[in-house]
């Protein structure tokens, strides 16, 4: 028996299993360490992909807004905004500081220190975004798939919309980073509404995933084509948030440059699919309703009928980074996907965001069982999801060998949350 260790989020669980049953361990990739991260920044800033460098970009005087990614995401902006900063004052002082929580609650204190560190916080105007101030938000367009686009009034006043973001694999967009900070990032939810609804409803997860040619992609990719985003700066980390890679300038053009190393670094190949696999939700843990990206992610790893043993710590329950969408998910997730559509075509649903997280659950449970082990989920919680429950790995692991047989084959994905295994051969 060889002992494995796993950090769940903010503390690490260790268990034993016969390693001649592990047939994989997909850890992400790592680029050998060639500079400092403040020299990887100042060289990819010189380097921009379909833009000018960020100094020469930003019009003379003009008001700069730099849209932040929320506490779900761990891109380390209070490392990047500094040199982001000193170039763009090269231009002009105008210079405003915005989250992009989408339909998450407006960060903590203690978030945005983290998140954007207490000395620019100090010397820069900040605005928490609350997507819950109707009001705040303005009708700009609306697209041929019928999406009305409503964006958060500071974007629309500025002269130039940088946004700093992460690459990883998405559920409904495929990869994330790009225009995804404008959608949903500082979008109304009527907009995010329309978009997650295209994405659950006319697609399937498992085919969208780690794609760049879905239709939600495309959409949110003409949206920020038409309002103004004017640059971007993404990361891509590796397991301990250090940067891999940064991408910066042309929405598209550096985003793309973008996935080509996330795919080399954060989709490990196995030579096939594991009856059992132990899938760790970490980054991903706060809730459900970012975990529910690891729960898809766990599905590539593992052949269908078999188990998926889900380690998530959940500090925040269900939904508790995104209260709006508690009630969706207890409404919906009882519902059959016929019973959920029907409410649909009848026009009696009202929160269309929650709604497709229930859709989408409903297109990937029956692929595996999943057994959950988490300290953060109650009973409930276990009911709603359809999950079963074990205290340990050790005793998820018998659960599953009951039912698969003793010989099973097991894999492990330590970093679920950012990490979609290829099996090899596939596409």
């Amino acid at each position: 028996m060889k002992e494995y260790k796993m950090n769940t989020g903010t503390h690490e669980i260790s268990f034993r299993l016969d390693e001649k049953q592990v047939i994989y361990y997909a850890a992400l990739a790592e680029l050998p360490k060639k500079q400092e991260e403040a020299r990887l920044i100042e060289e990819a800033l010189d380097h921009p992909y379909g833009a000018e460098k960020l100094e020469d970009a930003v019009p003379e005087g003009g008001r700069v807004v730099i849209i932040v990614d929320d506490a779900t995401r761990p891109t380390p902006c209070a490392r990047i905004l500094p040199h982001l900063l000193a170039r763009i004052e090269q231009k002009t002082k105008d210079i405003c500081i915005m989250t992009a929580p989408g339909t998450h609650r407006p960060m903590s204190e203690k978030e945005l220190d983290e998140k954007i560190g207490r000395e620019i916080l100090e010397r820069y105007p900040l605005l928490n975004v609350d997507y819950t101030k109707e009001e705040d938000y303005e009708y700009v367009l609306t697209t041929e798939l019928g999406t009305p686009v409503d964006l958060h009034k500071e974007v629309l006043k500025a002269d130039f919309v940088l946004a700093v973001g992460n690459i990883v694999p998405h559920v409904v967009v495929g990869w994330s980073g790009g225009a995804k900070t404008i959608q949903p990032g500082v979008s109304a939810r009527r907009t995010t509404d329309y978009t997650h609804w295209i994405g659950a409803v006319k697609t399937n997860t498992m085919d969208i995933v780690g794609t760049l040619d879905n239709i939600c992609r495309k959409e949110i990719d003409y949206i920020g084509s038409q309002v103004n985003l004017s640059y971007i700066v993404n990361t891509v980390l590796n397991e301990k948030k250090e940067i891999q890679g940064l991408f910066c300038g042309h929405f598209i053009e550096a985003h793309r440059a973008g996935v080509e190393l996330a795919e080399q670094l954060l989709c490990p190949v196995i030579d096939h699919r594991a009856d059992i696999v132990i899938a760790n939700a970490a980054p991903c843990c706060f809730d459900f309703w970012q975990a529910f990206k690891p729960y898809a992610f766990a599905q590539f790893g593992v052949k269908e009928g078999g188990t998926i043993i889900f380690l998530f710590e959940a500090s925040e329950g269900l939904c508790g980074n995104a209260p709006f969408h508690l009630p969706a998910l207890k409404k919906y997730m009882p519902m059959t996907l016929e019973e959920i559509l029907k409410e649909a075509e009848e026009g009696k649903i009202e929160d269309e965001v929650g709604a497709t997280n229930a859709i989408n659950h409903h297109k990937l449970i029956n692929h595996a069982e999943i057994i959950c082990v988490s300290d953060g989920l109650a009973d409930e919680d276990y009911e709603l999801l359809k999950f079963k429950k074990a205290s340990t790995v050790e005793e998820a692991v018998l659960m599953a060998k009951a039912r698969l047989g003793e010989n099973a084959e097991i894999g492990m994905i330590p970093f679920c949350g950012e990490t979609l295994v290829k099996v090899k051969g596939s596409k």
